[in-house]
């Protein structure tokens, strides 16, 4: 059979010929001047009964109201063999993802295959020189990562194209009546049910363990504040979340007291209407980490104002000075 295979400039602007409505090839609806892409494949299906195409993802899930409708057509006519989605960076001038797009007008089913070959890709660096420009870019060596699919890989492709099966996060064989329930969106992914991987947990111990180290850090220091310079200083709705964080702990503690776990439930924070602002050291055996950096910071604080504290000093010295002995 006569097969048309093509790869055509992406996403083209074209004008419409004139009577483009009642030409052969025009038949399912005429593309939008916007975008040729419909416009090449159906050309090719007027003059050959298979085509396959390179085109980019856009065409799947188009929202151009033309388009949709082709789209739809090409479907319902049952001409749409299978649709194969490419990895991304396959090509060293562009990352655009692609898709092959198989027709054939005298298929034996009405079913449609739906591959992910991107499952199937491996990664490969490639070396090459600047094409254009001055001699410093031309004569230097690029390195470039790009998607492959192995000889391996198309051979797989191959022998499902050839016995469409269906293979979790692989392939999909969809009916019409399917496709046309998702709005004819033709991306395989819609279709294909993806691997499941069993997700590793770490150890009940380790995690317990990492639980109370946490909550013994949060405990270790306490503050009464001011209700309204807490709310000034944007603090009321952290100190909502550590309450609620609070209540949690003594549910979980509750939960698990057969597993060692051992949350500090104790309130944190203390609001109160008396001009207050207290941090209490709950933790001696170390120090927290919050008042060695509070200690550095006043230290610093304090630093900076003795300096120039001093500085004043001597100034108001030397005046002095000059005062009584001038």
């Amino acid at each position: 059979m006569a097969t048309t295979i093509s790869n055509p400039p992406y996403n083209m602007k074209w004008q419409h010929p004139f009577f483009a409505q009642s030409q052969e090839r025009f038949m399912l609806g005429v593309p939008p001047e916007s975008n040729a892409n419909y416009a090449f494949i159906l050309t090719a299906l007027s003059k050959q009964d298979k085509a396959v195409f390179l085109l980019p993802n856009g065409v799947l899930s188009t929202n151009n109201k033309e388009e949709q409708a082709i789209k739809a057509s090409l479907v319902e006519k049952n001409y749409l063999e299978a649709v194969i989605s490419l990895p991304d960076k396959m090509f060293e001038s562009t990352s655009i993802p692609t898709s092959l797009l198989i027709f054939n007008k005298k298929k034996q089913t009405s079913n449609i295959l739906m591959i992910n070959a991107s499952s199937l890709a491996t990664e490969e660096i490639r070396e090459q020189r600047g094409q254009v420009g001055s001699k410093s870019h031309t004569s230097r060596v690029y390195k470039k990562k790009v998607n492959v699919l192995s000889d391996d890989a198309i051979s797989k492709v191959m022998s499902l194209l050839d016995k469409p099966v269906n293979e979790r996060g692989l392939s999909k064989v969809v009916s019409i009546e399917t496709i046309k329930e998702q709005d004819y969106v033709l991306t395989p992914n819609r279709y294909i049910e993806m691997k499941q991987e069993t997700v590793q947990h770490t150890s009940m111990e380790r995690l317990v363990k990492q639980l109370n180290r946490v909550s013994a850090e949060k405990g270790a220091v306490k503050l009464t504040i001011n209700r309204k310079m807490a709310n000034d200083l944007g603090l009321m709705s952290l100190i909502k979340l550590l309450q609620e964080s609070g209540q949690t702990s003594k549910e979980l503690n509750e939960q698990f007291k057969g597993d060692g776990l051992i949350l500090n439930d104790e309130n944190l924070v203390t609001l109160t209407n008396n001009k207050t602002f207290k941090i209490e050291v709950k933790k001696w055996n170390e120090l927290p980490d919050i008042i060695v950096m509070f200690a550095q910071m006043w230290k610093q604080l304090m630093v900076t104002c003795n300096n120039e504290e001093n500085r004043y000093l001597m100034e108001l010295r030397d005046i002095m000075l000059e005062r009584y002995f001038k």
